[in-house]
């Protein structure tokens, strides 16, 4: 894994390899949208490769691209105006994209994608950096410019409304 220190040995298509697919997913949980996250994504690729020599000297490359992907991906939100709730459509998508990570979860994965839905975006957001992107909380503090306790809080009140929500779902 490209642990950041070595960018300048880096190939843009190595950089790609690694992190589009868990950028697609991170710009899909934001936007609520497979065709906006693309478009998120794209655009925090088309800027590296046209600044790649400013690249080349960041010091994390992960937060940096996680973080450029979340500016990239809420321009789009603004832009749209969609920010409140994820669309059907959206749903199944992104369920597609995560599927073999829950598969082995003892919770259906369409309860796991409805119970993520109704997250608050700022918990959705760094519970989906913790759990699919495996960040660590100071990783997402970098990438989502808020401190580490409040990054700790958001996801210790994802995880617990998520439970919540499942058991619900469970029991009724």
């Amino acid at each position: 894994m490209v642990d950041g220190t070595d960018n300048a040995e880096l190939t843009f298509d190595e950089l790609y390899d690694e992190y589009a697919a868990p950028l697609f997913r991170y710009a899909c949980a934001l936007t609520c949208s497979c065709e906006d996250a693309e478009d998120a994504v794209q655009e925090v690729f088309v800027c590296v490769a046209r600044k790649w020599s400013r690249f080349s000297r960041v010091g994390n490359a992960k937060a940096y691209l996680f973080r450029a992907t979340r500016n990239a991906a809420f321009d789009v939100l603004r832009t749209r105006q969609r920010m409140d709730k994820l669309s059907e459509t959206a749903l199944a998508e992104f369920l597609n994209e995560i599927s073999d990570e829950v598969a082995d979860l003892p919770v259906e994965a369409a309860a796991l994608c409805e119970a993520l839905a109704r997250l608050p975006v700022d918990q959705r957001e760094v519970l989906v950096l913790k759990v699919f992107n495996e960040m660590t909380f100071k990783e997402i503090a970098d990438t989502v410019h808020a401190s580490l306790n409040t990054v700790a809080s958001r996801y210790r009140y994802a995880v617990d409304k998520m439970r919540k929500t499942l058991e619900v779902r469970e029991d009724g």
